[in-house]
């Protein structure tokens, strides 16, 4: 029995998680990890030997140190069993067999499978999937109301029966894509070659059908050696070449003489308890929400952000990241170092049957590019009725472009036309940024047009680059004029991180929904958040039904939030992307680059009339009772 413990529980915050599935903080994911770690290995034995598991929990703490949660005590464990297999449970638990153990080639390798673990764990992905009804099976029962009440934690086994499974939600696609990201960076601030785990995963696939048994879990649960390639091969090119990776080869073939040594266990396999817990890697089933982060991850953009004469201030981040939603106090915490500057990036998918239309937005606290005075004087003129660029400009705002300002909202949509039914297949055609209240308007290499220019990739992932201080953003050339700066790299990792001291460093950033971020707060209206409405009226989006056939959606939205509260400089300048507008567009009705990006870049990129506009599902998805008219 193990003693008693009270903490609170509380919901998801996201409208997408079911009621039935729980959000921990780190001590409740630490408790539920720890008494499901208990569950597995009372049904499954360990590999005891002292020098083995002293090396490879060594290992696992070597990188840990790198995982960005470098306050969690990582504790890696060998399940006797010759299985080849590996496991991650929440709070820092790692397993591995013994039999994956001699089935790696180096210590690289071995390393990789345990970043791949450690990469679940850091990116808090089981914590943010704890079946509810579940918890009763490891002894944890709700004490009081659920919102504000507490969890008492029981026995930790209760007669052999493996309480924790069922407890975790499978792993989606775009988790395993994030685990994979993060310990290819694990593995590289660690020492190791990324590649490693490539290798492994080649090695793994291609053995013959007498070992096929050995490895079916390993291969069923976890990404294939071309999905793997696919997550990492981007991130592996941008990181600073090095050839002085560590090795450690006389250690890692002592440590598979040890295991070669001891003596196996009766029963070779893993049980069938242990496996259950195995399962859990497993892929989940695609709903909208978990498609639509799988596909934002695939083609999320890596940005150059240039740096100005206060660095700070041009590193992206959340808009919460001093911890509120409050608009007008952010400019004041930016300059506080007690609030590290995170990089989060807010992305929203929508699709058709032959295009995803994905929406990228960076956050900057501070938009510091002009003088605090004379943003502070114009807004004053704009609040006294005067707007001097109405005809081209639905807010009459046109003038910011040199103005400083509190917050700063900037992004672009990029369209990919899909290959099949695999996001992976897909390729990217068309591509605007937002820059001052302009869209630019970009075509892929080798294609030309008046007015357009070109984006350039790596792999499949577009390259942007961020101006310092006013922080618009353009295709990455580079241009003569993008390199006057020091520029700063963000990639996707899965994991929002701060940049270190070493500017050369790339910093991963992680991605954020708006349907769950932004928008919630918009619709309420004038809030800490928000300072000003506009209303957008009605849309009618074309959607295609379960039966396939094309419907018209009424989306009537009415007044909802469209500029951050801010008090410094210009007042309430900046903007979430359905209040983006293209100063020089008069014709286009604000929301509609945004709510129905298909119809945009229709007529933007002069498109055939053919060009579909019917979504598959509605956004956001709670929204989605807006009613339905037959379409003509």
């Amino acid at each position: 029995m193990c003693g008693m413990l009270t903490f609170s529980l509380v919901l998801a915050s996201t409208p997408w998680v079911s009621a039935q599935v729980l959000k921990l903080n780190d001590k409740q994911e630490a408790e539920v990890g720890r008494l499901a770690a208990a569950q597995l290995e009372s049904e499954q034995p360990l590999f005891l030997d002292a020098k083995t598991n002293d090396y490879v929990q060594s290992l696992a703490i070597r990188l840990g140190r790198h995982s960005g949660r470098p306050g969690l005590r990582y504790t890696a464990r060998i399940l006797q069993s010759d299985d080849v297999h590996a496991l991650a449970l929440p709070g820092g638990y790692i397993y591995v067999t013994r039999g994956l153990i001699e089935m790696t080639a180096s210590e690289a390798e071995l390393a990789g499978v345990l970043a791949h673990e450690i990469g679940h764990i850091a990116a808090r992905q089981h914590a943010t999937k704890i079946r509810r009804a579940q918890l009763a099976s490891l002894g944890v029962s709700f004490l009081g109301p659920l919102m504000g009440g507490g969890i008492r934690v029981a026995a930790a086994v209760r007669g052999g029966k493996t309480g924790a499974r069922g407890l975790f939600m499978r792993f989606s696609k775009a988790d395993e894509a994030e685990a994979d990201r993060l310990a290819a960076k694990i593995l590289y601030d660690a020492g190791y070659d990324p590649t490693a785990m490539l290798s492994f995963q080649r090695r793994v696939t291609s053995l013959n059908e007498d070992q096929s048994s050995l490895v079916s879990k390993y291969i069923s649960s976890h990404p294939s050696f071309q999905e793997r390639s696919d997550h990492i091969q981007d991130l592996i090119e941008s990181l600073p070449k090095r050839n002085d990776w560590r090795e450690n080869r006389e250690e890692f073939a002592a440590i598979q003489k040890q295991i070669q040594a001891v003596k196996p266990p009766a029963s070779k396999s893993t049980s069938e308890a242990a496996l259950s817990l195995f399962d859990l890697a497993g892929p989940e089933t695609d709903t909208p929400e978990t498609r639509a982060r799988y596909v934002a991850s695939l083609f999320a953009p890596i940005f150059y952000q240039a740096l100005g004469h206060e660095p700070r201030y041009d590193y992206i981040t959340n808009f919460d990241f001093d911890g509120d939603w409050i608009g007008d106090n952010n400019w004041e915490n930016a300059a506080k170092s007690k609030y590290p500057l995170q990089a989060w990036v807010y992305y929203s998918v929508r699709e058709t049957s032959t295009h995803y239309f994905l929406h990228y937005a960076v956050f900057h606290p501070r938009d510091y590019k002009g003088g605090v005075g004379k943003g502070t004087l114009f807004s004053r003129v704009l609040r006294t009725g005067v707007k001097p660029a109405a005809k081209v400009d639905p807010t009459g705002r046109a003038q910011e472009i040199a103005l400083a300002h509190e917050n700063d909202l900037e992004g672009c949509l990029l369209v990919v036309a899909k290959n099949g039914d695999d996001p992976r297949d897909g390729q990217v055609v068309f591509l605007e940024t937002l820059a001052h209240n302009s869209f630019l308007k970009y075509l892929p290499p080798g294609q030309h047009k008046e007015g357009f220019g070109n984006f350039s990739l790596q792999g499949r992932r577009v390259k942007l680059y961020i101006e310092p201080r006013g922080h618009g953003i353009e295709a990455y050339g580079p241009t003569e004029a993008q390199q006057k700066h020091t520029l700063l790299v963000y990639t996707f990792l899965g994991l929002a991180e701060t940049p270190s001291e070493d500017l050369t460093k790339a910093t991963g950033y992680n991605l954020a929904p708006i349907a769950t971020t932004l928008w919630p707060e918009a619709l309420r209206g004038v809030t800490p958040t928000y300072a000003e409405t506009e209303d957008y009226g009605l849309f009618l989006l074309e959607e295609v039904g379960p039966d396939g056939k094309v419907f018209e959606r009424k989306m009537n939205l009415g007044r909802i939030g469209s500029a951050f509260r801010g008090k410094v400089g210009g007042a309430n300048l900046a903007r979430p992307p359905w209040a983006w507008f293209d100063g020089k567009d008069k014709n286009q009705p604000l929301g509609e680059w945004f709510f129905d990006p298909a119809r945009t870049i229709r007529r933007h990129f002069d498109l055939p009339p053919d060009f579909s506009v019917a979504y598959l599902y509605a956004w956001p998805p709670e929204t989605a009772a807006a009613t339905a008219t037959p379409s003509p």
